[in-house]
């Protein structure tokens, strides 16, 4: 057996991750049309129903089913997508999530059938589940510096924001001027140029933990996410008090709080609860989830108006929409790039909240004569402007500061609140304006025109119910959202510099906050050397400094409010926490655990050739199982994910001896390489003197050392065998007669080593 130590092992990085830094606005472009390729199909396919109906001849009911199957796969399978990001790759499920998606597409514009659309869709859904939230995840790993992350951000929520617009005007222009499959096959047009600039702009991406994930999380969270989309799907075709309904969103719900509970004591959460637990990010969420509900009742409603009420075509309707996204567009960048910087998301978001319900409101005064350019167009700037100023913003703070290993199920959440929100405001917006219609045409039955003014009527009550939730959203993001720290004197507001990086005690000026502590390991030991950086919510470096031998470290800041702490020392985990500064010294102990190593190799046998799956098992110093791992084709095996210490490699492979060798993992993956030996194998016969074959008779084998190795009872033919031997010299020795013993010496498999007895059978 040949192995490598531990000590003079070949040490590879445990995981790399990246950052394409050289092409990141490339990267941004890849990743805008990625996402413009998910959101586009939540309204695209919309305007073409009608045409595709006719073509493959399906009833109305069906066209239900052609949303609902996108929305569903979609909506339910948006945390597993973001999980499987964070395990695999975001890079590796960002191209598939590209590639399924662009298959699927190519499916449905195909179709020949109302089934094998709505399998299409369905599918469409589930590679959108990885492709949305790998996007918005690459996104947040790619731009790390504040100024560049809030342009980059302000870019992305406009197309997050603007994409059911487009998708409107899309939708009509390729319906009305080529056909409905093209709403469809134009995915593979953005799909080939997103794949290509994936391939040569994105950075790689590769996890540094080996992948698990939480089967029982995945299931509860899938199954509730289902049922609470599928109930509120459902309550627009039938009534709220249809047993579905209310059946499928009890069930959702019971489901959601099981997954909840669950993620609390699972191992390997699906959605780590620290993901949830920042009030920036409670409050960018429910931003997310305001203002898709208070959209899509827009874009619902003000189509019927459009074309119903004032006789737009297809794709007059859609480019009607597009000085809304324009505003949109304009307001993104505006407030990503400007306002939350100089004044914070408490006042920026909820300000932009009450200009979208401004924009609501003023929609209520829609007339059967109204014209576009004076009734219409000023309230849809309202709400561009509105939702650029909160959209953009909320994306970024729902994914700021979260665990790199975290990003693309943080990005996930993102994504299914947007989802689950349009869901809701689809379902319960549709409902209520078929009730108030209905009533509004009992009550006016002598009107001549009751079927126009019932269908304003219906319209003018989802405005308003559109503004309440932005209303909602006004005093939640008020609530929730940190205030922008604020410099109390003018001396205070002049640039210093940083303290030098390798400062072991900063000199502290005695009128700003002091933040001090001890950096220690997990055995309470001092850290030395550990890099501490002091940060405000935007991601504003405010402080730097090393902590001395001892451990200790000191930071000096003028800022107040919320503030990021972060420790970082080579070989160990970085530690991230949030402190609260208010003018008052500042006592912080930070303690940062060892990084997870690891152990990789190969397995060979005697002749050098790679051994193809053998088990590789490490168990720690009191003997317990911490990582094991089969061999693959080419031999090679991977433990990672093992804290610093020592521990014992047990391989074994079938024809083979096993054997156990001594490892020891430090913060890197160490090489170790391994041989097994062929295991021999002794076979005989043993015969009466006349040479007849005798059964029944016991065969004893010892070693050179004199041990018993075993025992074996001659078969009806009188054949004997041992396995699994190591390639030395024994000793046979057969009983029942007077005992006949002969030595052997065994190298590979020894056939043929018959014994005779020494006299006749009685």
């Amino acid at each position: 057996m040949e192995a490598i130590p531990a000590a003079t092992a070949q040490v590879v990085p445990s995981g790399q991750s990246q950052a394409p830094s050289k092409h990141r606005w490339w990267a941004l472009a890849v990743i805008g049309l990625a996402q413009l390729m998910v959101v586009l199909d939540a309204t695209i396919v919309n305007i073409a129903l009608p045409s595709a109906q006719q073509d493959l001849g399906f009833d109305n009911n069906g066209r239900q089913w052609i949303v609902t199957a996108y929305s569903l796969a979609f909506g339910s399978l948006l945390l597993l997508g973001g999980r499987l990001a964070d395990l695999f790759g975001r890079k590796t499920t960002f191209i598939i999530g590209i590639v399924g998606f662009a298959a699927a597409s190519a499916v449905g514009g195909a179709a020949n059938g109302f089934t094998m659309l709505v399998v299409a869709r369905a599918v469409q859904g589930l590679f959108g589940a990885l492709l949305a939230p790998a996007a918005l995840s690459l996104l947040t790993t790619t731009f790390t510096e504040p100024k560049e992350r809030a342009r980059a951000f302000g870019i992305f929520g406009a197309i997050a924001g603007s994409g059911a617009a487009v998708g409107l005007v899309l939708g009509g222009l390729l319906t009305e001027y080529l056909d409905w499959r093209w709403t469809l096959y134009v995915n593979d047009v953005i799909a080939v140029l997103a794949l290509v600039g994936a391939v040569v702009f994105l950075g790689r991406s590769v996890p540094a933990e080996r992948p698990r994930l939480d089967i029982p999380g995945v299931v509860l969270v899938s199954g509730g996410l289902f049922g609470v989309v599928y109930g509120f799907a459902n309550a627009e075709t039938h009534d709220w008090d249809n047993w579905m309904t209310w059946g499928f969103l009890a069930a959702g719900g019971v489901l959601l709080v099981a997954f909840f509970l669950w993620q609390a004591r699972a191992k390997h959460p699906v959605l780590p609860l620290r993901v949830l637990a920042d009030r920036d990010r409670a409050a960018a969420l429910s931003t997310i989830l305001i203002s898709s509900a208070g959209m899509f009742g827009v874009f619902l409603f003000l189509t019927y108006y459009l074309q119903s009420t004032l006789g737009y075509s297809p794709v007059k309707n859609g480019v009607a929409f597009l000085p809304m996204v324009g505003a949109l567009m304009v307001m993104a960048q505006l407030s990503t790039n400007w306002l939350v910087p100089k004044i914070g998301p408490k006042i920026v978001v909820p300000v932009g909240m009450l200009v979208a319900a401004g924009g609501m409101v003023w929609l209520t005064r829609l007339g059967l004569d109204s014209s576009y350019a004076s009734h219409v167009l000023p309230p849809l700037l309202l709400l561009g402007a509105g939702l650029g100023m909160s959209m953009p913003a909320a994306m970024s703070y729902a994914t700021l500061g979260v665990q790199a290993n975290d990003q693309g199920v943080a990005s996930a959440a993102l994504n299914t609140t947007q989802q689950v929100g349009g869901s809701i405001s689809t379902a319960l917006l549709n409902t209520l304006a078929a009730t108030a219609a209905t009533h509004y045409a009992e009550d006016h039955l002598s009107d001549p025109l009751v079927k126009a003014n019932a269908a304003l009527h219906s319209y003018e009550v989802a405005y308003w119910w559109s503004a309440g939730f932005f209303a909602v959203g006004v005093i939640i993001t008020a609530l929730l959202f940190r205030a922008k720290r604020r410099q109390t004197a003018p001396a205070e507001q002049a640039e210093t510099p940083a303290p030098a990086p390798t400062v072991t005690a900063p000199a502290v000026d005695t009128a700003a906050p002091v933040i001090r502590g001890q950096v220690r390991n997990g055995t309470g030991a001092p850290v030395p050397r550990t890099a501490i950086t002091l940060l405000d919510g935007s991601g504003r470096q405010l402080a730097r400094a090393t902590s001395g031998e001892d451990g200790t470290y000191a930071l000096a800041t003028a800022e107040r409010g919320s503030l990021v702490l972060i420790g970082s020392a080579p070989g160990h985990q970085p530690h991230v926490v949030t402190l609260s500064v208010n003018g008052a010294p500042v006592s912080h102990d930070l303690v940062i655990l060892p990084s997870p190593g690891g152990l990789a190799g190969t397995v060979r046998g005697g002749d050098g050739e790679p051994l193809s799956g053998a088990l590789v098992v490490a168990t720690d110093q009191h003997g317990d199982v911490t990582a094991s791992s089969t061999a693959g084709t080419d031999g090679g095996y991977r433990l990672g994910d093992l804290l610093p210490g020592d521990y014992t490699l047990s391989v074994s492979a079938p024809g083979h001896r096993p054997v156990a060798v001594p490892a020891t993992v430090s913060a890197e993956t160490a090489r170790l390489d391994i041989e097994l030996t062929a295991a021999a194998t002794l076979r005989g016969t043993v015969h009466t003197p006349d040479g007849r074959a005798l059964d029944d008779a016991r065969v004893t084998l010892i070693d050179a050392a004199g041990n018993v190795v075993g025992t074996r009872t001659t078969s009806v033919d009188g054949g004997y065998a041992f396995t699994d031997l190591a390639s030395e010299q024994y000793t046979v020795i057969a009983t029942g007669y007077p005992p006949v013993a002969t030595q052997v010496t065994v190298n590979g498999s020894q056939d043929g080593v018959d014994l005779r007895l020494s006299h006749k059978e009685a």
